[in-house]
């Protein structure tokens, strides 16, 4: 008998009311059921592991393959076009916009000159009709609006103002300046 060879007796009695009778059967295998199927499956098992290595290589090869290809073409086309030039343009900033509040509204005051012999004024003059003009206005709190500027001895007021009499007196002031020619009064009263 072979290692493999398994055998296998199956004893059998039939009882009747007169007679008994005993069969006995017996059967040789060759290697046990379990043992063939795991050998199959083991084949099949070794079969789609070699499968997937072969596909795993496969594309490993490949994507070299194609990497050194593309860093062929690169270096190639590096050496045949001329140099490009980038230049970037820095980004454009928004404005800035500041509002100030409506009754505190700036006063333009620029450096007086101590110069009246002309006769045809000048920007220094205008400055200092402006300062002059300035330091009689903040000296009033109601004229904290007020908003002046001096061209040519011409005198435009802007600005807000709560009453009309206020409004008046600001043009008043200024008209008492040393030099000033005109007042052009365009102060808007909110009261």
């Amino acid at each position: 008998m072979d290692a493999n060879e398994e055998t296998v007796q199956k004893r059998v009695v039939v009882n009747s009311p007169y007679r008994r009778s005993e069969v006995v059967t017996e059967r040789t295998q060759r290697g046990p059921q379990e043992s063939r199927v795991s050998a199959g499956t083991i084949a099949i098992i070794a079969v789609l592991a070699i499968t997937a290595i072969a596909a795993v290589l496969y594309i490993v090869v490949n994507r070299n393959a194609n990497e050194a290809a593309n860093r062929n073409a690169n270096l190639e086309a590096a050496s045949q076009a001329p140099p490009v030039t980038t230049v970037q343009q820095p980004a454009q900033q928004a404005p800035l916009i500041i509002q100030q509040p409506a009754q505190q509204a700036p006063v333009i005051i620029q450096q007086p000159a101590q110069q009246h012999d002309r006769e045809n004024t000048s920007a220094n003059d205008d400055a200092a009709m402006q300062d002059i003009a300035t330091k009689k206005l903040i000296e009033d709190p109601n004229m904290t609006g007020v908003v002046m500027t001096v061209t040519d001895a011409r005198v435009v007021l802007t600005g807000t103002v709560s009453t009309a009499t206020t409004k008046a007196k600001a043009e008043q002031i200024v008209k008492a300046v040393r030099g000033v020619k005109s007042v052009d009064n365009q102060i808007v009263v909110t009261g």
